[in-house]
């Protein structure tokens, strides 16, 4: 509803405007305060410039005519110039930190989103793409609010003001400044969106490259034994050569731009000099033997020339920055619709079709499911299912690829809302929780354990109350992590990269079990945990998560090649809907 209002506001306004720009717009809204302060030290500095240049004007004019000049006004055009240059400095100061603290907050929003998406994130792009986004393309839009924000004010501004003081003293230099002047600006806009969508081909290129970089970094050593490393090499070497090409041609069309605002302000400039030198020789073919201008005037009109057309320039070289800030806004934007109510209208909406299924909960179980189900594009993520799971039961859930497993997995973790059917946990729906204090009770191991960069303790205790010394040791030998962590250099001290280097595919799971206890989480979610693990080593995790999950309310996803024979209930999941 409120983006339909804001699009009615801009058709009513005059102006079709595009998602893209009402998003740059909301978010200068949210530094009005500084652009306003700016925007004064830009009226400061359109006082001054003219200041400035009547002072210099009557000095020279005086030095030409009477070998004399006044040293008031040398003093008043020092002073002026010194104006403008604070006032302009200022402005700059006042835009850059606008800028930053727009870029800092969206960052911090669009991280949050990408955090409460949770697995749904992948759905938008593969995590090193969207780090592109969150950082490279945030910053591309630097230049929009520092540069090309607060100059589009100067350019409805200076020119005004020169023009005020430019018609009294000579029509035919006002209407020169007003006929060229839409040149330089239709130029801008032209070559400015063939700027844009070359910047839009660099962001789509950047984020391939991205992903390619972080898949050959997390398959290096397959691809050693596959022999492959070259053939991985060569693809990434055609992305880089993807990603030169593309940036060249950002370059080649943004000094291109330059070169042709430069070629039509100077044309200008020169025809405002000729029109002057003509009047003040006085052959002017239809007013020879007399000047329109006095050479005080001239001067003044000579030195404004350029700062008339400097604004339109500068705006020009920053249009570049606009068309690169509504590019990198499309991709930004897919990241913030993703966190749209729409699907928790969708959720209640389910929830309302079938009130009288809440009649069917069995208070005493602690997740109850009751035709859940996930319908998406056209297509069942995951088949109706209707089951219950009592507070300390280990329920194993096996099934074909595709079937749904992750998808219900990623349902209770309450990162997918627009669900059909409805679940309980202790009988209360699903959509009432408080997600956080949900969460806090959830111990989650994923099929690719996740680690940050930093020590094997630091990846342990990250995101839990930090345990004493004695806790940490009884969890290290409950998941049997003591054995291996005793033989590395460091200890618990030891290096570990984002990708777990180091350390084998069992050994990272143990880790993840060992972070489970320490969360002290009595619900357990694993997502196949044996996966890549070779036999004997999956047999191990599975026997040591026998061990340490007792007493807990355990879902284990995994396929049938690794039975988990302990468990105390096998759900088989099929297309057509759960088997127990």
């Amino acid at each position: 509803m409120a983006k339909n209002k804001a699009a009615k506001k801009s058709l009513k306004s005059g102006r079709l405007k595009t998602p893209e720009t009402m998003f740059l717009d909301d978010l200068s809204k949210q530094q009005s305060f500084k652009y306003r302060l700016a925007q004064g030290f830009g009226v400061l500095f359109a006082v001054s410039l003219m200041l400035q240049a009547w002072a210099f004007a009557n000095v020279f004019s005086d030095m030409a005519l009477h070998q004399s000049f006044s040293l008031s006004f040398l003093l008043l055009g020092l002073f002026a110039l010194l104006l403008r240059a604070l006032a302009n400095y200022s402005r700059e100061r006042i835009c850059t930190s606008a800028s930053r603290d727009i870029r800092y907050g969206l960052r911090g929003k669009l991280v949050s989103i990408l955090t409460q998406l949770g697995p749904a994130r992948l759905r938008i792009e593969e995590d090193a793409a969207l780090s592109t986004r969150v950082y490279e393309q945030v910053d591309a839009l630097d230049d929009f609010f520092s540069r090309y924000k607060p100059q589009v004010f100067m350019v409805g501004l200076i020119p005004c003001v020169i023009l005020s003081f430019v018609v009294p003293i000579s029509w035919i230099a006002f209407f020169i400044f007003i006929l060229t002047a839409p040149l330089v600006i239709l130029f801008m806009i032209l070559v400015g969106h063939k700027a844009a969508e070359a910047n839009r081909r660099q962001f789509g290129v950047l984020g391939m490259l991205s992903n390619q970089f972080m898949d050959l970094s997390q398959g290096l050593s397959e691809l050693k034994r596959l022999n492959q490393t070259h053939a991985a090499r060569k693809r990434l070497s055609h992305s880089s050569e993807e990603y030169q090409r593309t940036t060249m041609g950002v370059l080649y069309l943004a000094f291109l731009s330059t070169a042709t605002l430069e070629l039509f302000a100077s044309l200008a400039i020169a025809l405002i000099a000729l029109y002057l030198g003509l009047g003040l020789l006085e052959i002017l073919p239809w007013q020879t033997g007399s000047s329109p201008v006095t050479l005080a005037q001239g001067i003044f009109l000579l030195l404004l020339a350029p700062e008339f057309y400097l604004p339109l320039r500068q705006l020009g070289n920053d249009y570049h920055a606009k068309q690169k800030a509504e590019a990198a806004a499309t991709d930004l934007l897919e990241i913030l619709n993703a966190a749209s109510p729409e699907a928790a209208t969708a959720q209640s909406n389910a929830l309302s079709n079938t009130p009288e299924k809440e009649n069917a909960v069995n208070k005493e179980a602690f997740l109850s499911l009751r035709d859940l189900s996930w319908l998406e594009s056209g297509r069942h993520r995951l088949a109706p299912i209707s089951a219950d799971i009592f507070t300390g039961e280990r329920v194993w859930l096996s099934g074909e690829s595709g079937v749904g497993k992750s998808s219900l997995l990623h349902l209770l973790l309450g990162f997918e809302e627009a669900y059909q059917g409805q679940f309980f946990i202790n009988g209360e729906p699903f959509s009432e929780l408080d997600l956080p204090k949900w969460r806090s009770k959830l111990a989650w191991l994923p099929q690719t354990p996740e680690w940050v960069s930093g020590s094997i303790r630091r990846n342990l205790l990250l995101g839990i109350e930090t345990p004493s010394e004695a806790e940490l040791e009884a969890a290290l030998i409950k998941s049997q992590c003591d054995v291996f962590i005793k033989t590395l250099p460091n200890g618990l001290d030891t290096s570990l990269t984002e990708l777990g280097s180091g350390l084998s595919g069992g050994q990272m799971q143990r880790l993840s079990i060992a972070r489970a206890l320490l969360s002290h989480a009595n619900v357990w979610l694993l997502d196949e945990p044996c996966s890549g693990l070779d036999t004997e080593t999956a047999d191990a995790v599975l026997e040591t998560l026998n061990q340490v999950s007792k007493g807990k309310t355990l879902l284990i996803v995994s396929h049938d090649t690794h039975p988990i024979t302990w468990a105390d209930k096998h759900w088989a999941l099929t297309k057509e809907g759960l088997h127990e």
